[in-house]
Parts: C-alpha cells; structure tokens; sequence
C-alpha cells in the first residue's frame, strides 16, 4: 500500500529542519517557506495571521500532494519588509494566541472543578497531566471525558462560561 506508517506524519526525520525557506528568484521580496510534517491546519493558520498585517501583499499555502507531509507557504511583502520578518511574526503571534487559549482553558478548567460540575461525572485533567509523557516540553492536547448523564444545562452551562473572544 503506497500509506506512510502513521509516526511519518509527525516525527521529523534526524538532520530534517522543521522550517526552510527558499527566496524567490524572480518576484522582489517573495520567498516560498516548506513546513515539514504539517498539513492544512497549519498552512491556513499562517496564512491567515499573515493577511492581516499592512506589509504582507500576497500570502498562500498549498500541499503539494496528500502523501506529502509537508505545506508550502508563499509570502510576498513590501518593499521595506523581508518576507522572512513577516513569517515569523506570523508565527510568534500565533504562539501568543494559542498560549493564550491554552491560558483560559486551563482556567475554565480550575472554575469547573470549583463549581464541582464534575457532580456528572465530568473528567477534567489536573493541569500538570496536560504536557507530553515522554516529552515533558511539548503540551499534549488536553481530553475531556463526558458521561452520558450530563444533563444539557450543564454542558450548557460550562460552555457559557469559556470565553473565546480574543
């Protein structure tokens, strides 16, 4: 079968940058960024983050084919702007928002766990479970177990009080 093992779609092979950039030999100020072992969540992400700043004039991502783990994204800016300044502002930006998601979740968490929601059987995971086992550095995306008793006023409740609003 022409399937990669599922560990090829995330583990980035030994001497592999995760991020590289090739300028762009016939557009001023372009250059074409390839992001290994990502797809089109990540792709879309950045992308967007860069149409929102003043300096970027083109921005786009592809993936060049589905057994491919890896996106390209396409970034032309401003005379005065590198497009190299501009990526990676777009993903330092990025990183603040998910910390700060990562920041009222974890506080949404600790309000649940106040107001004893868990009555329902509602698993919520301490906030020092939700980094990586075998790599104490890399947060894994926390789970929420939820019984088949919970009645809707209680989901309803609990997602009430999650602010989203950046």
């Amino acid at each position: 079968m022409n399937a990669p093992d599922r560990f090829e779609l995330f583990i980035l092979p030994d001497g592999v940058k995760k991020i590289s950039y090739v300028p762009d030999p016939n557009v001023e100020k372009a250059a074409t960024f390839t992001i290994e072992k990502e797809d089109h969540t990540i792709g879309n992400l950045i992308r967007y983050q860069l149409l929102k700043e003043n300096q970027v004039t083109f921005a786009g991502y592809k993936m060049p084919h589905p057994l491919e783990h890896h996106v390209t994204v396409k970034v032309q800016t401003v005379k005065e702007t590198a497009p190299e300044t501009m990526m990676a502002k777009a993903l330092n930006d990025l990183i603040g928002l998910t910390g700060h998601l990562r920041q009222k979740f974890v506080e949404e968490l600790a309000k649940a766990k106040a107001a004893n929601i868990s009555g329902d059987t509602l698993l919520i995971p301490d906030h020092d479970s939700l980094h990586h086992p075998h790599h104490p550095q890399q947060s894994m995306p926390p789970t929420l177990s939820v019984s088949s008793n919970i009645t809707g006023g209680s989901v309803a409740n609990l997602q009430q009080h999650v602010d989203m609003d950046f």
